[in-house]
């Protein structure tokens, strides 16, 4: 077993409760440079990516395209109505941290999240807003302040004030894409990012859009196209293409099974595959990216090897 294993997200949503935040209590969680999370990158999921085997992935078909739905797994990103705050909370008239704590009221803190030239990056400043009492799901979640600035609090907040909102994909869908893989769903919330990574056709720009360690990105791939056919494994040269990505904190590899036969060279690899269409199984044909470094994690794309239903088309990182 290699040193470094990334578990998978869904094993750490219980360590996301405010709880387990800055010794503050439920509510009491400050934003710390745009770090909801106490992190020193400011990832509020929390320092492991995801499932690759597409065991939690939220589409059970396994289908790795992607697609549009919501970011945060709630109602309260992209469409529906969020929860509000009831009645008059005297303590909304506070827009800050400390004026909020100085008056008796507990300030509900989470990190903004922006996109620019060089990636997804947390946003510097205090985001949140100021209540009597706080409370709500355990689970990390996307809102946007009046202004439309997309906040992830590590926890869902019940009484989110009437003049915060979901956020918007199509003013926003870049940076609710940023923080997607986060909240343990693997499909692209708006569809901006892949949009944007697939627009990027040269290495050194693919690359540059990488930000913040616990957000995703963009990184350029080799990828070649198998086929269940003599010869198994295509002789054809590899082809580069920018694909969206989960940055890691760590960088750690999970301890795969490759088959017995792959060369100790080829063994350590760590090779991801994706359907070529929904219409075809992949056991007859798939995308193979040979070997993507373990600090990343593919979006849309499920890790070789990670289980025994890995599809045999695998096997060809190995040159077999």
């Amino acid at each position: 077993m290699r040193p470094l294993i990334a578990y998978p997200l869904s094993l750490m949503f219980l360590a996301l409760s405010p709880a387990c935040g800055e010794k503050h209590s439920l509510g009491e969680w400050t934003a710390g440079a745009g770090d909801p999370s106490g992190e020193t990158a400011g990832d509020p999921s929390g320092e492991t990516a995801g499932d690759p085997s597409g065991e939690t992935a939220s589409d059970p078909t396994g289908d790795p395209s992607g697609s549009t739905g919501d970011p945060s797994g709630s109602s309260t990103t992209t469409t529906g109505e969020p929860p509000t705050t009831e009645g008059n909370d005297p303590c909304t008239q506070y827009t800050d941290l400390a004026s909020c704590e100085a008056a008796g009221c507990e300030f509900v803190g989470g990190g903004a999240i922006e996109a620019d030239e060089n990636g997804c990056r947390w946003g510097e400043g205090e985001y949140g807003f100021c209540a009597s009492f706080t409370g709500g799901s355990q689970s990390p979640a996307l809102h946007c302040t009046p202004d439309g600035v997309p906040v992830a609090f590590p926890f869902d907040p019940g009484n989110l004030p009437a003049d915060w909102g979901p956020c918007d994909c199509e003013t926003q869908g870049l940076a609710l894409d940023c923080y997607g893989f986060a909240v343990n769903v693997e499909d692209l919330g708006c569809g901006a990012l892949s949009t944007h990574c697939e627009s990027l056709t040269d290495e050194a720009s693919c690359n540059q859009f990488q930000g913040d360690p616990g957000l995703n990105g963009c990184l350029w791939v080799e990828t070649t196209h198998e086929v269940a056919a003599e010869p198994v494994c295509n002789a054809e040269p590899p082809v580069g293409r920018c694909i969206p990505v989960h940055l890691r904190h760590d960088g750690g590899c999970f301890d795969l099974n490759p088959p017995a036969e792959c060369d100790p060279g080829d063994a350590v690899k760590s090779p991801y595959w994706g359907r070529v269409s929904d219409d075809v199984a992949p056991s007859v044909e798939l995308e193979l990216l040979d070997d993507v470094p373990c600090q990343f994690e593919p979006l849309g794309y499920f890790q070789c090897w990670a289980d025994e239903d890995s599809p045999a088309l695998c096997d060809c990182a190995c040159g077999l």
